[in-house]
């Protein structure tokens, strides 16, 4: 099962570019450290579509280690076939689905890692199975639940299969892999599943 959820991801995602640094000391790893949280979760029979406004996620225990904002403006592929997020926030990508409780896409949010300079989306590394991702939209809030999460070849979309098909309630969040303060060939991949 991880496998194939991985193979869509790729499938349904082209690769992130683009995250490279510019300075010249690698950061330090990112951790699952507690910062304050900005949405509240209250539960909600329905939510309609809608752009992600903020992101956070959190551990399985409820502790929150990322809340940031998201790009207003959705991305789209670039001529290359490349997603590339204007700036450091983590973007939509406007070509997948739009969160809500009957989305009958998926929904993609892509972020940049650096290994040279801070991004929200750095700390896709540390994100476990069970984590909970929580975004805030105007039409209301969605909790996803985390099934797997790691690396994945970048690359652009593949040819047609089964795993393209669109899953109602996946969330896949993915960012440039960066490891020991460097770029890899990877884009790192978050599946989570509408709770």
């Amino acid at each position: 099962m991880r496998r194939s959820v991985f193979a869509f991801a790729v499938a349904a995602l082209v690769l992130v570019s683009g995250c490279t640094g510019t300075e010249s000391a690698p950061l330090p790893a990112a951790d699952r450290s507690a910062v304050d949280a900005r949405i509240s979760v209250t539960p909600q029979a329905s939510v309609e579509p809608a752009q992600p406004e903020w992101i956070e996620l959190r551990s399985a225990d409820g502790v929150t280690f990322l809340s940031s904002p998201v790009s207003p403006d959705g991305i789209y592929r670039n001529s290359d076939q490349v997603l590339n997020p204007v700036d450091e926030l983590p973007a939509w990508w406007a070509e997948s689905g739009l969160p809500g409780t009957d989305t009958a896409q998926t929904v993609v949010v892509a972020g940049h890692n650096y290994s040279k300079r801070d991004a929200p989306f750095k700390v896709l590394a540390v994100v476990k199975p069970g984590d909970t991702v929580v975004l805030k939209t105007a039409a209301g809030t969605l909790e996803y639940a985390v099934e797997s999460v790691g690396p994945l070849p970048k690359g652009s979309l593949l040819g047609d299969n089964d795993l393209r098909q669109q899953v109602p309630g996946r969330l896949i969040l993915a960012n440039c892999d960066v490891r020991d303060g460097e770029p890899t060939n990877d884009n790192f991949i978050v599946v989570a599943q509408l709770k």
